[in-house]
């Protein structure tokens, strides 16, 4: 499914729990029904290419791997100090990077190194052709700034780019449509009613139901 970019300054949200099918929504974009893109901590997905705070500096969303961003770190945090647990060590911004990306790489060459001792072809002693586009699909290209980092939904604003899927509504089949029309008429028949009990009716109102309905002025 393809995903794309808003802001929360364009999204609308819902106020009860709403179903396109049996999929729950969290609001609208343009008039249609989403699901927002999380990390795995729960917050906002955001965009490739957005520019982000951290500690170490300003980064720039690469990616996401494993429910976590991928960020650049484009420029160092100056004022960044990191003591190890042992207090034997301090690092600044730029170390620190270093040392979470050299974390990241060593990660990734593990998961090369486990799909190669299991599927790797004994004959040819390299792997299936769908094996490797399945691992090159997965494997993101780094630079030696990239680190794997989750965020506070703090860091996303009103006006951060963002992640969502559309939802599309599923499509009724004439029986299904009929009872949505019986159930919907129902619905506008019952609102005529209780607003003629008021006898409060304003005229215009009153023709407009007269019109979708085809009467004479009797239910």
């Amino acid at each position: 499914m393809t995903y794309k970019t808003t802001t929360l300054t364009d999204f609308v949200g819902t106020s009860s729990p709403t179903f396109i099918g049996t999929t729950q929504i969290d609001g609208y974009v343009k008039g249609r029904p989403v699901v927002l893109s999380r990390l795995k901590n729960g917050t906002l997905r955001p965009s490739v290419g957005t520019t982000l705070p951290t500690s170490m500096g300003t980064g720039v969303v690469r990616g996401v791997m494993d429910g976590n961003v991928l960020i650049d770190i484009v420029s160092f945090n100056e004022d960044y100090v990191w003591e190890n647990a042992d207090g034997s060590d301090i690092f600044d911004a730029e170390e620190k990077v270093k040392m979470l990306n050299h974390a990241l790489s060593l990660s990734l060459d593990g998961i090369r190194s486990t799909f190669d001792r299991i599927y790797k072809s004994e004959v040819t002693g390299v792997l299936p052709p769908s094996m490797q586009a399945k691992l090159d699909a997965f494997i993101p290209e780094i630079s030696d700034r990239t680190l794997s980092m989750s965020f506070s939904p703090n860091v996303i604003g009103m006006n951060t780019p963002i992640t969502y899927k559309v939802i599309a509504r599923p499509k009724l089949s004439p029986y299904e449509r009929r009872e949505q029309r019986a159930l919907e008429v129902s619905q506008a028949k019952a609102m005529a009613d209780a607003l003629l009990e008021n006898e409060a009716t304003p005229s215009n109102i009153q023709d407009e139901l007269d019109e979708m309905f085809g009467n004479d002025g009797e239910f």
